[in-house]
């Protein structure tokens, strides 16, 4: 992604923007030099500044520390902060005292680059106070360790190996291990066996079974987990023998876990966990049966799953709160990837909150949905994937939720937005955090849910308002993703449009040791390169001469609306050349198979050489498939070179984005402009 020499061209625009949003927060202003100048900096550095919200728990800043990439920040009595520090691809800052819940946030340069001052303007971070019988929350959502972790099928590198497994795990955790390991209590869901072979028959009927290196569960106590819930569709995938060793390796690494059993009583029982004088009661289901014959709940003469009907949530609730125990609700169920949750699956978790939980969670769908609070409590219906290895993008776009408790009540919910890079969970930054955040606002909205910014992580409260009307702060077209003016986008004349490829600008690329693997190529093996001061950017490096490359997604796009879409990237040609945009529906059943990289040309554009930057742009037209929906399909960039002329020299690829339209004349409800990230028809079509 361009960074500082573009945004310098509008800084205008984004710095004035950034720091009228520093100004405007409700704190004392910066000093002089907080920003703007001071001394000079060394070769190599940049100025990171921002503040801490310390009023809503009157938190005393005397004993708080701030660092950045592990160097401490100077911090001021009024909360602002300041720290010169080497450029990095990304910055993270940790909050600690013994008076707050240390607070931990990661931010890209794009997203809080200020060009006026040249610097990092970090948006105010909110701190929360401890107090007595106040307890800290953190929840993940679906998580697996087998299948392409040990044998990926897009030809990429292979992430667990069975004799280093314990260390390969660690590296995928390692960069979501400071947001977990600081709470009281940490739980994932865990939708597999721990077993290195199917431990037994699979059960019949069941089309899809998951087996997981067994050193799993150990390596989540390492990362900081506390508690997973085996309520899902995929604990009895190999019957009474998957059970029994899932519960064999979960105990051995001293994880508590409840919601499967080698019977319903076993299976419905509430893990205990007590956080001092916090007494909760940790409850897991399954939402259905089983389908195709797969019984996966469990009954009075077979394990399984806890079957999570409506009475039984009510019950199991209620017997919890009999035990003077606060009931905590975890339920998996409902559609796989859709954006909203089912009546039954609203039903079944508000039945929680009828009942005494303060909280109640859902998974299954693979994807995040929209939160709400109901009568004070926080429902979340689908926190979305944790660690997984799905292919599609829009699976690995996710969130973790950070909740806070004061004696048994819900008071605070921090949502971190972040992705599944590599098959493994990495904080958001950039457009991969947009992505999350505008899914989150936009879901929200339409359960009438209000939602408020902590430095980059979205927070809910119990007294959330009802969403009525228009939204109180609107943007128009902007060129890139700023923390600071996020907020739904409007258009007077044009049509909102929303970007589905999220990843494109290659910002968490290399996240840790994580490589980004979304991204495919034919003649070239695609590489990763960081520029400071520019940020990550792709290179396509030829294999051996050949008259052409291409550049694709991995997966097809899915369950996307038919209508009008561009694509748009910055190339980097080594020479003179022809763009065209080629679209690869995905095969239907009996269809010949090709290969990745063939499709229907759509658009071609001449490109010259030089060493700087060009736009390309494509537009064109989906058709139909149902349901207002169209095909999956594969964008596919192909660089052709002229004359049959052959090339081994790079070519340089960056923000990488596909806008899907909507249509014209279409009003734009609050939902809906949340979730847009580009508008047509104004100043900018297109970033």
């Amino acid at each position: 992604m361009r960074v500082f020499p573009t945004i310098l061209a509008r800084a205008a625009t984004a710095g004035a923007l950034l720091l009228a949003a520093i100004g405007a927060m409700p704190l004392a202003a910066h000093t002089d030099d907080a920003l703007v100048g001071g001394e000079q900096l060394e070769p190599g550095q940049v100025r990171l500044a921002g503040a801490l919200d310390a009023r809503r728990d009157r938190v005393d800043l005397s004993g708080i520390t701030v660092t950045v990439n592990g160097t401490q920040a100077t911090l001021s009595r009024n909360g602002h902060f300041q720290a010169d520090i080497a450029r990095a691809a990304s910055y993270r800052i940790a909050i600690d005292g013994a008076a707050i819940f240390r607070m931990v946030q990661t931010f890209g340069t794009a997203e809080v680059y200020a060009a006026a001052c040249q610097c990092l303007a970090i948006p105010a971070i909110e701190l929360v106070a401890r107090k007595k019988g106040r307890i800290e929350l953190f929840f993940g959502g679906d998580a697996m360790a087998g299948r392409r972790y040990f044998a990926p099928t897009d030809g990429g590198h292979v992430l667990l190996h069975p004799e280093t497994a314990a260390t390969d795990l660690d590296r995928l955790l390692a960069l979501m291990k400071p947001y977990i390991e600081s709470a009281d209590l940490a739980s994932i869901n865990l939708e597999t066996v721990l077993s290195h072979e199917p431990p037994g028959p699979m059960l019949p009927g069941k089309k899809i079974a998951f087996t997981s290196t067994p050193a799993l569960a150990a390596a989540l106590v390492r990362a900081g987990v506390d508690y997973v819930t085996l309520g899902n569709n995929h604990v009895y995938d190999f019957q009474e023998q998957g059970v029994a060793v899932t519960l064999a390796e979960l105990q051995g690494a001293g994880l508590a876990y409840s919601g499967a059993g080698h019977d319903e009583v076993s299976a419905e029982r509430a893990a205990p966990v007590d956080i001092g004088k916090q007494r909760l009661a940790m409850l897991g289901f399954v939402g259905w049966e089983g389908s195709g014959g797969a019984h996966q709940s469990a009954t009075a003469d077979k394990g399984g799953a806890a079957l999570g009907t409506r009475g039984q949530i009510r019950r199991s609730t209620l017997a919890a709160k009999k035990n003077r125990r606060i009931p905590i609700v975890q339920y998996h169920g409902g559609a796989e990837y859709i954006d909203r949750p089912s009546d039954t699956t609203i039903g079944r978790l508000r039945a929680a909150i009828d009942n005494g939980a303060p909280i109640a969670l859902g998974h299954h769908p693979h994807m995040t949905m929209g939160v709400e609070v109901y009568r004070g409590a926080l429902v979340a219906p689908s926190i979305g994937n944790f660690m997984f290895d799905q292919e599609f993008l829009r699976t690995q776009v996710s969130y973790v939720v950070k909740a806070w408790l004061e004696k048994g009540r819900f008071i605070r919910a921090e949502i971190v937005p972040i992705a599944l890079v590599d098959y493994r969970p990495v904080p958001a930054t950039d457009r991969a955090r947009e992505a999350s955040l505008r899914r989150l606002f936009g879901l929200s909205a339409e359960r009438g849910t209000r939602l408020e910014m902590s430095g980059g992580h979205a927070v809910v409260r119990p007294n959330a308002m009802r969403q009525i009307g228009p939204a109180a702060k609107c943007e128009p077209a902007v060129t890139d993703f700023r923390l600071a003016n996020f907020a739904p986008l409007c258009s007077a004349a044009g049509r909102l449009g929303r970007e589905v490829i999220t990843r494109g600008d290659f910002e968490l690329a290399l996240s840790g040791t994580a490589r980004e693997r979304a991204f495919g190529a034919q003649n070239a093996a695609v590489d990763f390169a960081y520029v400071p001061g520019e940020g990550h950017h792709a290179e396509l490096r030829a294999d051996k001469a050949d008259d052409f490359v291409a550049f694709y997604t991995q997966g097809y796009v899915r369950d996307v609306p038919a209508g009008d879409y561009t694509l748009s990237a910055r190339l980097r040609l080594p020479r003179a050349a022809r763009a065209e945009l080629l679209l690869k529906d995905q095969p239907r059943r009996g269809d010949k198979p090709s290969a990745r990289w063939r499709g229907v040309t759509v658009g071609t554009a001449q490109l010259a050489a030089g060493d700087g930057w060009q736009d390309v742009a494509f537009s064109f037209t989906r058709e139909e498939q149902s349901a207002g929906m169209t095909r999956p399909f594969r964008p596919v960039l192909r660089i052709v070179w002229p004359d049959g002329t052959r090339e081994l020299r790079p070519v340089a690829i960056d923000d990488f984005a596909m806008v899907s339209w909507g249509r014209p004349g279409t009003p734009a409800d609050i939902a809906a402009a949340w979730r847009a990230t580009h508008v047509q028809g104004d100043t900018v079509a297109a970033r």
